[in-house]
């Protein structure tokens, strides 16, 4: 297991802060000392490949004990790149969505390189055995790959600055070090070029190239989605190729409350008294609550798997599997909810409470001066929250991996550095996730708990359908 002072350096180092020498010095520094901590292997003629295999296969749980040190590192890699790409205006954002398919193929090709040497879990893409490969090498050139071919795709046309990708070229150099010429490690690059070009290709017709379709209009009647910003971010994210669950329309979401109903009163006072930036009613944490999980959450939820993985020391096949199908979750559930927004096309706060006194209910009150906590809105509709959705899909993935929800664990946002929250449980994370876009102003409670509910069925479908136990 990556030790815990490397840990600390590295994740205290991955802050979303600019890029520049003195960071990627340090990440350099850090990697290179623990790869030199490594034992050196030695060479592997073509005499002495089948008993290293027998090594990863004959053990007493059926599969290698391999420090998931290199799939934890590549992870913290394809992270690196994303926090450290130029977001600035007149820069688009990395939208969490776009965020969590990159996420989703890095780790799925870490996952099909491994287990196409030790054939312990299903593989996704990639179905080419060499149990010959060295398992590091196999993993460090296959996560590389992929995130090397996201280059300038993450925020278009924004490229990492030549500082990322000296980091990310000379981390592969790191990686190998340690590793001696020979036939395991020629397999193992062979074998990493080989599961990242099959993700790849797997994901190559996905429908990515059309997410600006089918074009949107703001909406003219109360209730109606009306645009937030000059643009519907990615209105075709919906229609692109799950990764899991059957299709984006599997699970079905329950519509929003209607304009005139007691229900929608009473999200509609809620959010307006908490959700806005000036509120009295508001209280301290839940003003920490709502600025903590600002946060992107197929990075914030990372690092819960994180924390839940020092307590049960996975070894590496567990900890690339646990990986994968966490931000497959995250993926898939994103994009059931970019349908799901579309189908219901419905109005966020601060245009609900903004034109409350025309919106046909006699029980709401408008303000025309009313803001969010945390501006601006994001540039989508309202129902269901992408983030409650998120937050409930990665909960309960984690809890069905690992048969248990009461973890006690605590972790730091970028978005409030320097307060660290702690759980209880992995559902009073993924609830106070879910309430904390209430009290930014971002959704309804409708939003937030449908969102959550879609996640959660989600999560179940991808922990025990994808990548299971061979």
């Amino acid at each position: 297991m990556i030790s815990e002072h490397f840990k600390s350096l590295i994740m205290n180092t991955l802050k979303r802060t600019p890029s520049g020498k003195w960071t990627v010095l340090v990440i350099t520094v850090l990697v290179f000392i623990t790869s030199c901590q490594k034992e050196v292997r030695n060479p592997r003629s073509s005499d002495d490949t089948d008993a290293a295999s027998a090594r990863f296969e004959n053990n007493s749980n059926g599969f290698g004990n391999i420090s998931p040190e290199m799939v934890l590192r590549w992870n913290q890699a394809a992270i690196y790149v994303e926090l450290n790409t130029p977001r600035t205006p007149p820069n688009p954002p990395i939208f969490p969505f776009i965020e969590s398919r990159y996420y989703a193929m890095v780790n799925i090709a870490m996952h099909d390189a491994l287990n196409n040497i030790v054939p312990k879990y299903q593989s996704y893409a990639l179905h080419a055995r060499d149990k010959e490969a060295d398992p590091d090498v196999a993993v460090a050139q296959a996560a590389f790959d992929v995130i090397t071919y996201f280059y300038g795709k993450l925020n278009l046309p924004i490229y990492p600055s030549q500082s990322v990708k000296d980091y990310i070229n000379e981390l592969l150099a790191q990686s190998l070090v340690g590793i001696e010429n020979g036939e395991a490690k020629t397999k193992g690059i062979a074998l990493g070029h080989a599961s990242a070009q099959a993700i790849i290709q797997n994901r190559n017709d996905d429908g990515i190239a059309n997410i600006s379709t089918p074009a949107v209009t703001s909406g003219t009647l109360p209730g109606e989605y009306k645009l937030t910003l000059p643009f519907y971010a990615a209105p075709g994210w919906g229609n692109i190729k799950t990764f899991s669950i059957p299709s984006s329309t599997y699970f079905a979401v329950p519509p929003p409350y209607a304009l005139n109903s007691q229900q929608y009163t009473d999200d509609y006072n809620e959010v307006k008294s908490v959700g806005r930036f000036n509120s009295t009613t508001r209280t301290a944490d839940q003003t920490d609550i709502a600025r903590f999980w600002v946060e992107n959450s197929p990075y914030g939820w990372n690092k819960i798997a994180y924390e839940i993985m020092e307590q049960k020391n996975l070894d590496a096949w567990k900890a690339a599997r646990l990986l994968a199908l966490l931000q497959i979750t995250e993926a898939d559930s994103y994009i059931a909810c970019l349908k799901a927004k579309i189908i219901h096309y419905f109005w966020r706060p601060v245009t609900a409470i903004r034109e409350g006194d025309n919106d046909g209910n006699p029980n709401t009150t408008g303000d025309v001066n009313w803001e969010v906590l945390v501006p601006p809105t994001p540039p989508i509709a309202d129902h269901p929250s992408g983030h409650a959705s998120a937050g409930g899909a990665a909960a309960e993935l984690l809890r069905q991996f690992f048969d248990k929800d009461d973890f006690n664990f605590a972790f730091e946002s970028t978005t409030l550095p320097g307060k660290a929250r702690s759980f209880s449980s992995l559902s009073q994370a993924a609830r106070e996730n879910s309430l904390s876009r209430i009290y930014v102003g971002y959704h309804f409670r409708k939003a937030a708990m449908d969102g959550e509910a879609l996640g959660k069925s989600i999560g179940e479908w991808v922990a025990t359908h994808s990548l299971q136990e061979n």
